[in-house]
Formats: structure tokens, sequence, C-alpha cells
């Protein structure tokens, strides 16, 4: 069984049958997209794992049912699900998560002003999905929750500077994209996973939100990442729920 507040160095198919059946609160990642993503940007030239359309397809297909089975029969998932493009991520991923959850809302980010020529790139999609249709864990009670989200900007990685170093994910997500999810779909003391956890964004969020997190990332460099970017945020004293501090020798387990 996977302990809590932990991050696990492996494939998240084979560690998310040791999590217990309905176990978890919320899912909140960023698989891949099954564009074979190598960024432009940035001096990491390395693809991202399991992100060939035949990986992704694949993937897809296995890890659908695995969510499932240790979601809370409340609980939701919340997917980065990419935007634009010519490959229709977000209604192939659509297709498949409707034989499994319900979708609750699809989300448009705007992330960027937008980047390049032509139809420039500048929203990304987030899935709400849920094994109910109409019970699920919803705690914003105001009325500007909308399926629109502004003011949280990604930052664009560049070659040369502090963020286009090898040392961070080249997809990596704002901590505050994630504060937002995990506010509306949780309560504090929570469970969330996130079993593709990259560089341990949703873990940082978790942790300044007073969740509880599960990490499973396969790469084991950005494992280490993730780690380095938890033991700081623990460490720094204005985190205001201190239940959530770990055993910090323990965060990391290889698979």
């Amino acid at each position: 069984m996977l302990e809590v507040n932990k991050i696990y160095c492996g494939d998240c198919l084979e560690l998310m049958k040791e999590i217990p059946d309905k176990s978890v609160d919320c899912i909140i990642t960023d698989p891949p997209y099954g564009i074979n993503y190598k960024s432009p940007w940035t001096d990491n030239h390395n693809y991202i794992e399991n992100d060939t359309m035949d990986n992704w397809v694949g993937l897809t297909k296995q890890l659908l049912p695995g969510m499932k089975k240790v979601l809370t029969d409340t609980g939701c998932c919340c997917c980065c699900c990419a935007g634009g493009g010519k490959t229709p991520v977000t209604a192939l991923f659509t297709i498949e998560a409707i034989k499994y959850f319900y979708l609750i809302q699809t989300l448009v980010w705007r992330k960027f002003i937008g980047l390049g020529w032509r139809y420039r790139p500048a929203y990304e999609n987030i899935l709400i999905l849920s094994k109910s249709k109409d019970n699920y864990n919803f705690y914003n009670e105001t009325k500007s929750c909308s399926n629109v989200i502004e003011g949280i900007n990604q930052k664009i990685p560049q070659a040369g500077n502090v963020y286009g170093k090898l040392n961070e994910h080249p997809t990596q997500k704002p901590i505050e994209l994630m504060e937002h999810l995990i506010l509306i779909h949780t309560k504090p003391n929570d469970l969330i996973l996130d079993p593709f956890l990259g560089s341990g964004t949703t873990a940082i969020a978790a942790i300044r939100t007073g969740r509880r997190f599960i990490g499973i990332e396969i790469s084991p460099e950005y494992c280490k990442i993730a780690q380095k970017r938890v033991d700081a945020e623990l460490a720094q004293e204005k985190i205001p729920f201190k239940e959530t501090k770990i055993v910090q020798e323990k965060l990391f387990n290889t698979r």
C-alpha cells in the first residue's frame, strides 16, 4: 500500500494498484498528450515519456479505469488536456474518459497572450471528471467560479535562463493553477493523487493548501527535482498547515 505524502518513482499503472479502492479524494494531473513533445524554448531537448500517439492511446485505456478504482464516489479528476493544435487531444481523451466517468466540465485555461503565428496558441483545456453525474465534491460557493480560468499565466521557459534549465520540467504548470483546482474540489486534509507528478507542482500546491498527496513519476530525474522542490517548500515557515510536514528522508521512494 502506498503511503501518503510521498513521491514514488515508477510506472503509475502498476503503483496505483497499491492504492486502496475509493481512498483518493481528488486526482489532479497533467498526463502526456500524445504529441511527442520536445520543448523548442529550453535547454531541455528530451522528449516526454509515453508521449507518442501509440503510447498515449495504450496508456489512456489503462489509466482511466485505474483512476476510477482509487477515486472516492464523490471525488473528481482534473486532467490537463492540451489545447488547439493539429492533434485533437481534448476530443480524443474525452471520448475515452466518458467510458468510465461523467464529464462535469471542460475548463479553458487562458495561459498565454499567444505564441508563434497563425492562430497563436493561448489556452489549454482541463477536463473535470467524476464517478457521479450530480453528486461530486465542489467547495466554491461563490458565483464567480467560471469554466474559463484567467489571471494565471504560464511562464514561458527560455534557453539560458532560470526557467529553461534542465532542472525544470518543459511543461511545468503554475502552482497557482493546481491550487485553484484543489480549492474548488477538495477540503483540508483530503488526499490528492498525481500519477504524472513531473517536477512536483501538484505536491507543492497540496502542501500549501493543507492537503495530503501521493505523487507518482516515471522519470528518476524529475522525481529528484520534485523532492528538492518539496523539501524547499517544507522548509519555509510560511506554510500554514504544519500537520502536512512529512518525514523527508522517506519522501523519495525508488521502485
